[in-house]
């Protein structure tokens, strides 16, 4: 990096944990690995703690050079018209909206972001489309474990002529998995650039917007392979290019 475009930095959101129903008290907390791949591959992590005053989150956004939204618990199904099931677990609401808000406005300046796995469920709800609340296994057949209880891993399809095939080769890859939701509609425009063996949409882009990265598994969880450092280099790239262009 040069002195006068250092390493690009990246913020990345934190889960909120309590043992209160309504988080009236909560703790931060953010995986060490999410800034581990960022850093290894050439960004400046920071953190960014949920806040709602409008100053300082267009400080956030004043002060990064790319987002990543980490993932985490369900996002609540009001947000897509439909009410918690059985084994739904909803994220602190005011994490959700402090995040949409990021997307949004990160969008809008076309931040670099990267959703991975509940950040992916994230932005395909805030651009109009829908989850499954649980993935059931099918009663014959193959059945993914995409809550990774054998051994953490699943395999996936990378969709030729896509632009995550063009960062990361197409065809199969193995991948970290922890999830039991999804993506059942794409939001409009989206396209579907990785699947699992039984369907479901493991990672989305859109024609237009470069700068929107999503993965519905967990990258950070594997920083020796090649799938994460091919991935979390080209955000980067896009984040070293925003750097540079919004500040000429």
């Amino acid at each position: 990096m040069s002195k006068r475009f250092p390493a690009p930095l990246i913020g990345i959101t934190c889960e909120a944990v309590s043992n209160r129903k309504d988080f009236a008290n909560y703790d931060l907390l953010c995986d060490h690995r999410y800034a581990a791949a960022v850093t290894e591959a050439g960004g400046h992590p920071v953190l960014l703690p949920i806040n709602h005053r409008e100053t300082l989150r267009n400080r956030y956004l004043e002060g990064i050079d790319g987002l990543v939204i980490v993932g985490g618990d369900d996002l609540d199904p009001s947000w897509y018209g439909e009410r918690p099931k059985k084994r739904t677990k909803v994220a602190f609401k005011n994490r959700s909206k402090f995040e949409a808000w990021l997307y949004k406005a990160g969008k809008t300046r076309r931040l670099p972001i990267l959703g991975i796995c509940y950040g992916m469920q994230l932005i395909n709800v805030l651009e109009g489309g829908t989850l499954h609340q649980h993935i059931h296994p099918p009663k014959q057949g193959y059945h993914v474990d995409h809550e990774g209880k054998k051994n953490g891993l699943h395999p996936i399809k990378v969709i030729q002529g896509t632009r995550l095939a063009t960062i990361l080769g197409k065809g199969r890859k193995v991948v970290a998995t922890e999830h039991h939701q999804g993506v059942r509609t794409l939001a409009p425009d989206f396209i579907p650039a990785a699947i699992a063996s039984d369907g479901l949409i493991e990672a989305m882009e859109h024609p237009r917007y470069p700068h929107i990265f999503t993965v519905q598994w967990h990258p950070e969880r594997q920083l020796r392979s090649q799938t994460t450092q091919k991935l979390l280099r080209a955000f980067v790239r896009s984040c070293q290019h925003y750097q540079r262009t919004r500040n000429p």
